[in-house]
């Protein structure tokens, strides 16, 4: 394949404003390394470098994710039958509807749930295809 043109400004390049704001700032620190200064230096007054840290923080640290709530459930003995797929699908509804689950709890559960029918689906097939493949070789 030919190579064609590359048009636009070259990869990793800057554009106009970002090289006239870096000729603004010029040599001197960047506005995290100040905040850090400000931080670190005790000679400041302590509600300073308290400010200093909270505003420099988003930039050093990601945000903490909470940590998700651990469910337990009852489930009957055989869970590989559609009959029991279905009751315990009603019963994630059931949670949901009174509040004992959020929405997206539910929402994850009966992705489970789902995965759990594909298996039985496609365990069902494979038997069904092997029985028919082995009628067809007696013919």
């Amino acid at each position: 394949m030919p190579d064609l043109p590359v048009r636009g400004r070259p990869v990793g390049s800057r554009n106009r404003l970002t090289k006239e704001t870096l000729a603004l700032v010029g040599e001197g620190p960047t506005p995290v390394a100040y905040l850090l200064s400000l931080m670190r230096d005790e000679t400041k007054p302590q509600d300073v470098r308290l400010q200093a840290a909270r505003y420099a923080a988003p930039y050093l640290h990601s945000r903490p994710q909470p940590e998700p709530r651990l469910i337990t459930f009852a489930l009957p003995e055989n869970i590989c039958s559609p009959e029991a797929l279905n009751q315990i699908h009603a019963n994630v509804l059931k949670s949901v509807a009174e509040g004992e689950l959020s929405l997206d709890e539910g929402k994850e559960i009966s992705v489970i749930l789902e995965n759990q029918r594909r298996i039985m689906e496609t365990t069902d097939i494979a038997v069904r295809l092997t029985k028919l493949e082995a009628g067809q070789d007696e013919r």
